[in-house]
C-alpha cells in the first residue's frame, strides 16, 4: 500500500468519524443562544390639540399633512364630520385636534453607561425617535386608586395622565413605577377637528 492510499485512507475515516459523532450528538437546545427579552407594553388611547403647520390638504381624498411642534410630520385621514377643510390653506398655522394611540414599554435600562445613556436621550431626542413617534418620557406619578400614569418629557413640557381602562392595563400599571424611563410609540389615527389659528 503506497503512502497516498495510506493518506486518502486516513482522511476517509477520519470524515467519517466526524460525520458519525455529529449525527450522534443531540441537537442543541435553543436556551442555548441569545434570545430577545420580550418586552411587556400597554397601550392608551388619548386625543391631542396641537397648533401646527399644514404642509397639504386634500379635499378630494379628505387627508391633512402637518408638521407638528416637535419636526414630526404626520399624513392623517379626516373623520367625515369636519367641514371645513376648504378653510385650511397650505403652508398655513391651525389648530389640529386628533386621536392616537400611546404604546408605552416599561424598559429598564441597567449596565454600565445606562444612566448616561437615558439622560442623553431625554434631553436630545433622535431625529428618527421624532419622525416615528418614538419617545423616552420617565413616570412622575403612578395612582392605583385611579388606574393612572403621569409621565413628562425630559426637555420638560406638560404631564400627560393616561387612565388604564381595561384589567390587562390595571395589571401593567402595577409593574411601572415613579422614575421608571418608559420607551414607547405615538400611533396617530384620525383628525377629528381643524381650525385656522388665529
Amino acid at each position: 500500500m503506497s503512502i497516498r492510499s495510506i493518506k486518502l485512507a486516513a482522511g476517509l475515516s477520519t470524515f467519517a468519524a466526524v460525520l458519525a459523532l455529529a449525527v450522534g450528538l443531540p441537537e442543541r437546545q435553543a436556551t442555548a443562544q441569545v434570545q430577545a427579552v420580550p418586552r411587556e407594553g400597554v397601550s392608551f388611547n388619548d386625543t391631542i390639540t396641537a397648533r401646527v403647520t399644514v404642509e397639504t390638504v386634500d379635499t378630494e381624498t379628505r387627508t391633512v399633512a402637518f408638521s407638528m411642534p416637535n419636526g414630526r410630520t404626520v399624513v392623517l385621514p379626516v373623520a367625515d364630520g369636519v367641514r371645513n377643510l376648504e378653510a385650511i390653506d397650505d403652508g398655513s398655522l391651525a389648530n389640529v385636534t386628533f386621536t392616537e394611540v400611546v404604546t408605552m414599554l416599561n424598559l429598564r435600562q441597567k449596565g454600565p453607561g445606562s444612566q448616561d445613556a437615558r439622560r442623553d436621550q431625554m434631553s436630545k431626542p433622535d431625529p428618527l425617535d421624532v419622525a416615528t413617534g418614538r419617545f423616552t418620557l420617565t413616570v412622575v406619578g403612578v395612582d392605583l386608586a385611579k388606574n393612572t400614569v403621569s409621565v413628562i418629557g425630559g426637555t420638560g413640557g406638560a404631564v400627560r395622565t393616561y387612565s388604564a381602562t381595561s384589567i390587562a392595563k390595571q395589571d401593567m400599571l402595577k409593574k411601572i413605577k415613579v422614575g421608571d424611563v418608559v420607551i414607547g410609540m405615538t400611533t396617530p389615527l384620525m383628525i377629528t377637528a381643524i381650525s385656522p389659528a388665529r
